[in-house]
Parts: structure tokens; sequence; C-alpha cells
């Protein structure tokens, strides 16, 4: 009995390593081809008119370009999928539409921040 799990141990562990011998190359990386450039627009519509002026501003960039954001805390409202946030840091991620809270140090709110990313 002990012969017959040894043979049986002996032709698994010679089927593996032939498995692997002849395995064949490996493929090369696929080519990551050129993103096409992509805008953004943000524009700050403040809780307080009188105090902030409102603004649009469109910019080129691409997948992974950051705006920095005036505040002391954000949240994101909206689009998590198109911007992800780093303290005041918004980056974009995707095509779509976001919107996020900015707050002052006391906890008021400073107003909202809307990111259109498209193509």
């Amino acid at each position: 009995m002990k012969k017959a799990i040894i043979v049986l141990g002996t032709a698994a562990m010679l089927l593996t390593m032939g498995g692997v011998a002849s395995a064949s190359p490996s493929t090369p990386p696929a080519v990551v081809q050129d993103t096409p450039e992509l805008h953004y627009t943000v524009t700050f519509t403040p809780a307080n008119p009188g105090q902030i002026q409102a603004y649009d501003q469109t910019v080129p960039l691409s997948t992974g370009s950051s705006y920095f954001m005036s505040g002391s805390s954000w949240v994101i409202l909206s689009g998590s999928n198109v911007v992800s946030l780093s303290g005041n840091k918004a980056t974009m991620i995707a095509v779509g539409t976001a919107q996020v809270k900015a707050f002052k140090a006391n906890g008021d709110v400073l107003g909202i921040y809307t990111f259109v990313v498209s193509v």
C-alpha cells in the first residue's frame, strides 16, 4: 500500500512539474491607449451670495487631475463615482456630474461646488 501512495504522489508531482515546464510563454501586456482629453467645469454657488461671488471655470484635464477647493471641510453630495476627495482636493475619476458641499471652520455652509466632467 505504501508503494502505491508513493507512486501516486510522485506521478502527481511529475504532472505538476510538467505542466509548469510546458506552460505557454506569457503574452505581452496590452498596450494602454491614450485616454481622450476630458474637460471639467467647476461651478461654485455660495451659501451667502452677497459675501462670495459665484463663478464658472472650464479647464482641460486628464483623468486624475485635481481641483483645490476653499473651505474647512467637504462632503460629496452626489457623484462619488465622478470625484474623490482628499482634504480640499477633488480628483476627477470619471465622466459625469458631482456636487461637493464646502463648510467654513465654524461649521456654516460656505457653498456648493458642482463638477461637470465631459469628453
